[in-house]
């Protein structure tokens, strides 16, 4: 503002307001924007945590399927 009277340009509250009203809608915009953006990314967290669990939770039913086809062929084998 100080540096606008300084090189004699005339403050015109007319455009002044509606300069405000454009950076509003901008503004407006942009946070709609980044609440999108934010709920886009959680959902993509959500989504990468599902995959590594699901991944987890197969390995481990492939462990504990092999324990126990272990076992029985164990107890086969004393048999």
């Amino acid at each position: 503002m100080q540096s606008l009277i300084e090189q004699g340009e005339k403050i015109i509250p007319k455009q002044w307001k509606a300069e405000i009203q454009s950076l509003q809608a901008e503004y407006d915009n942009i946070g709609k924007e980044k609440s999108k953006t934010a709920t886009e990314l959680a959902y993509a967290e959500v989504i990468s945590y599902n995959n590594e669990n699901i991944e987890r939770e197969l390995q481990n039913e492939n462990r504990q399927h092999n324990r126990q086809q272990g076992r029985v062929k164990w107890r086969e084998e004393e048999i």
